[in-house]
């Protein structure tokens, strides 16, 4: 299902589909945007720039995915091979692979969102998939012998994503991570597969049995069918387990313990005995989260909250340390500081605008092209020492250190920006989970009384 993002989003996306240890060496990769990350991401930047469109959404990402055993990774590569083909065409810049390092195997296609031809940006509505992407995907199946895809609700994601990818490499818990640990527990507890699954329920799980088994965790959105969560998770392999529970290996934590005390030291220095009742919420919710990722007793925490708080530890950090560190006392002192920096963000954007008239923007385009071409050619190729003498002209002609100048206070201005917009973010979604909790705490009690007689 189609997925948009930032530029760090779209660059740490490309990275992560033309991973050659899941693509084996680079193998099952395939487009038309280049043959490394950098060069697809270099060439969706120059079409963007081309087009005076690097705002706003980046780019797409779908992704594909057959059930175990029913394609082989050629038919799997074909299939997507042929899709982009037929959808993008030359249009956009793309790039697709196929991953081969789970039982299902399951392709990522990742495609600029201006078309190159047009300069129009892709525009996505909800049913396209259905009415317009599926179809074509059915066809090409058909032609290569392989049964029509089956697809789960627009916008719920199927296969690990980048994000849990990123996750579990730093030490931190994801989704899949959890069910897995959740299972394992039950799996050495359980005598047969109907007590693994009433123990499971009894923890707040719903479990749906048709062809594949799938696992919906207490707090969470999505689902998880058993072939996606690896080896040794399908209905035949923990019934296996469960005969053979005494050979079971003890499970890995879920958080890094190394990490979660780098978190412990951040806090500890903004600690203090004056923690307003705010600060201490927070803190206690950030502890009950690090607590059930270490005990791994799923029964020992409340069922639903703490999941989804260990899910978001790293964010739970962040805003614990940002209210500690900034002083934050309550969520009136949020919204102040909220509008502190909307306030600041015009100062810049003003600045940038003032900036802007100064100096000659064409003058200034037409240098940072040379520049960026000149960065990318070898000294030995011809036009090299060409754009260099030219490159020497233009600074001649202007004021000395016109252009440094430029650059220092365009880095000064748009770094200043990125600091203060990740700042509101922050203090936007804690307000925001604020007010989401105090809805749910009137809906409760709306629930409890009952309607008024």
């Amino acid at each position: 299902m189609p997925k948009g993002g930032g530029a760090a989003h779209l660059k740490n996306a490309i990275v992560y589909i033309m991973n050659p240890d899941k693509t084996e060496n680079d193998v099952w990769i395939g487009g038309n945007a280049g043959n490394t990350p950098r060069e697809v991401y270099q060439t969706m930047l120059d079409t963007k720039r081309e087009w005076g469109k690097e705002g706003g959404r980046q780019g797409y990402h779908f992704v594909i995915s057959f059930p175990p055993g029913e394609a082989t990774v050629q038919q799997a590569y074909a299939v997507i091979r042929d899709f982009c083909e037929e959808y993008l065409g030359e249009n956009y810049d793309y790039v697709f692979a196929v991953h081969t390092d789970q039982a299902h195997m399951h392709g990522h296609v990742i495609f600029n969102s201006v078309n190159r031809m047009s300069g129009y940006k892709y525009r996505y509505e909800k049913g396209d998939w259905e009415t317009c992407i599926q179809p074509i995907t059915d066809r090409i199946c058909e032609k290569y012998g392989l049964p029509p895809l089956t697809y789960e609700k627009e916008g719920k994601r199927k296969g690990k994503t980048y994000a849990e990818h990123f996750a579990e490499k730093e030490g931190r818990p994801t989704e899949t991570k959890i069910i897995k640990a959740d299972m394992d527990y039950f799996i050495k507890r359980a005598v047969n597969w109907e007590d693994f699954v009433e123990q499971m329920q009894r923890c707040g799980y719903e479990i749906r049995q048709k062809k594949y088994v799938t696992y919906k965790a207490p707090g969470y959105g999505n689902g998880r069918r058993d072939y996606r969560l690896g080896p040794g998770y399908t209905k035949k392999e923990i019934i296996r387990r469960i005969a053979q529970k005494d050979k079971e290996m003890p499970g890995k934590p879920l958080l890094s313990p190394k990490l979660f005390h780098r978190y412990q030291r951040g806090l500890s220095q903004y600690l203090s005995p004056t923690l307003s009742p705010y600060q201490m919420k927070k803190l206690r919710i950030f502890y009950r989260a690090g607590r059930y990722l270490e005990d791994r007793n799923p029964y020992r925490r409340d069922r639903a909250d703490v999941r989804k708080h260990a899910i978001h530890i790293n964010q739970l950090y962040e805003e614990c340390r940002y209210i500690l560190q900034s002083g934050i006392k309550n969520p009136e002192d949020l919204q102040e500081r909220l509008l502190e920096l909307k306030k600041e963000e015009s100062v810049w954007k003003n600045r940038r605008s003032t900036s802007a008239a100064v100096y000659d923007q064409e003058l200034v385009k037409k240098y940072q092209k040379m520049k960026k071409e000149l960065d990318f050619l070898p000294a030995w190729d011809d036009c090299f020492e060409t754009l260099q003498e030219g490159l020497a002209q233009l600074e001649q002609e202007m004021p000395e250190n016109f252009f440094t100048d430029f650059a220092k206070e365009k880095e000064k201005i748009d770094a200043s920006l990125r600091d203060i917009r990740k700042e509101k973010r922050l203090v936007q979604r804690m307000l925001q989970e604020g007010e989401q909790k105090e809805k749910e705490k009137k809906t409760e009690k709306g629930v409890e009384h009952g309607p008024k007689r």
